[in-house]
């Protein structure tokens, strides 16, 4: 039985000193690794080269194809006013920017109805009557 003591206190004699060593070198590697990062100054992301030869698109070009049917469609709705409305048209472009600032297209067509831009009563009639435009059109 003494025996197994003393190889026991073997192994208990090697172990302790790896697992020290191994100990201490992970304490290190972590020290190391927590350090340096926080040595290096924090990432800036450099500005895109500025392309002088390609113009930058308009504000109706930048539109999704779904933007761009009911911008369009807001456009020539306007188109069936009579001349003896005081308030000037508004172009795609226009129409185009309110909605890239943010507005909802609900938000545009109360904001072109109240102008008495628009005669129709909802935004869902102007896109019906451009959708049937455009469908006997071709």
């Amino acid at each position: 039985m003494n025996g197994g003591i003393e190889i026991r206190r073997k192994i208990d004699q090697t172990e302790r000193p790896m697992t020290r060593s191994i100990l201490t070198a992970l304490g290190v590697l972590m020290l190391v690794g927590a350090t340096g990062t926080s040595a290096e100054p924090p990432w800036k992301p450099e500005a895109p080269p500025a392309i002088a030869s390609a113009p930058s698109p308009s504000a109706y070009e930048s539109l999704s194809p779904g933007n761009k049917r009911i911008a369009t469609a807001l456009f020539e709705a306007q188109k069936t006013l009579t001349a003896a409305t005081p308030t000037p048209s508004l172009t795609l472009d226009q129409i185009a920017r309110e909605r890239r600032s943010g507005k909802s297209w609900g938000d545009i067509f109360q904001s072109m109805k109240s102008q008495g831009l628009i005669q129709a009563e909802t935004l869902g009639q102007v896109l019906g009557r451009y959708d049937r435009a455009r469908h006997s059109r071709s």
